[in-house]
């Protein structure tokens, strides 16, 4: 008696066996996220989770009090239901305020870590206001009516409303005086306190020194040779009080005559 029966491919064996370990897979997976998804609903319930403190690090323009201000609608939310991409935001809306990192820490601690944008320069409005600006021409604000920061002048031809804060400045004599500054800054950074003010005539930048107002005129390359050679001459030489001294000849020091 002979046996019909069909035989059966062994390729269709391993494909029913593959489909079956799939279903396996997707059903771990599932309940996997079911399971994460329960554990998130029960820890953000718990009220030991609760933010009760919000520490602050690596402001010193920006007060301690109005940054506690913003941030004070967090305190008794749970820490896993907390969006850190609003922190940011919020935070961020000061102009002082380059760079916010937030972290929870356990069990109820939100901590807020700042890196402040430096002011540069005042930038002397028309109307008589000093508005520091940091080394990319940003308006940052300025808290209370004392000025505390003690940074040299640069006299722009702009109105108050035209200086708001967290606003770039686009101004082409700001842009070149920022330049300078930024060099002085890096390669004769011990005269940089010696400078009061900045100005600009022709595209040139001017410095007055704040230690007897001469005027200069630095020199684009060698600026720390050149500025010591400038200390030789203001110490040595019989410097008249309107001379300006051009720093830009190498190797020389030379006196005009200024108005």
């Amino acid at each position: 008696m002979r046996d019909n029966k069909l035989p059966i491919n062994q390729n269709t064996r391993k494909r029913r066996g593959n489909s079956r370990y799939f279903v396996y897979f997707v059903l771990i997976l599932l309940g996997l996220a079911a399971l994460g998804f329960g554990a998130f609903h029960l820890l953000s319930s718990l009220d030991v989770l609760n933010v009760r403190k919000i520490e602050i690090s690596g402001n010193s323009a920006v007060a301690d009090s109005l940054l506690r201000s913003t941030l004070r609608p967090y305190i008794g939310k749970n820490l896993l239901k907390v969006d850190k991409d609003e922190i940011l935001k919020e935070v961020s809306g000061f102009a002082r305020v380059k760079d916010v990192k937030v972290r929870r820490k356990l069990f109820s601690t939100l901590q807020i870590k700042i890196t402040e944008r430096k002011a540069s320069l005042y930038v002397k409005s028309l109307d008589g206001d000093l508005f520091p600006v940091d080394d990319e021409g940003v308006v940052l604000e300025r808290y209370g009516k004392v000025y505390t920061e003690n940074l040299p002048l640069v006299n722009l031809l702009l109105n108050n409303s035209s200086l708001k804060s967290g606003f770039k400045l686009k101004n082409a004599a700001l842009d070149k005086v920022l330049a300078t500054h930024k060099r002085i800054m890096k390669e004769a950074p011990e005269f940089a306190a010696n400078v009061s003010e900045y100005y600009t005539i022709d595209n040139t930048v001017y410095i007055i020194d704040a230690r007897n107002g001469l005027r200069l005129i630095p020199s684009e390359k060698n600026l720390a040779k050149q500025l010591s050679r400038y200390e030789f001459v203001r110490d040595n030489g019989n410097i008249s009080q309107s001379s300006i001294l051009d720093l830009r000849t190498d190797n020389q020091v030379v006196v005009k005559a200024g108005s």
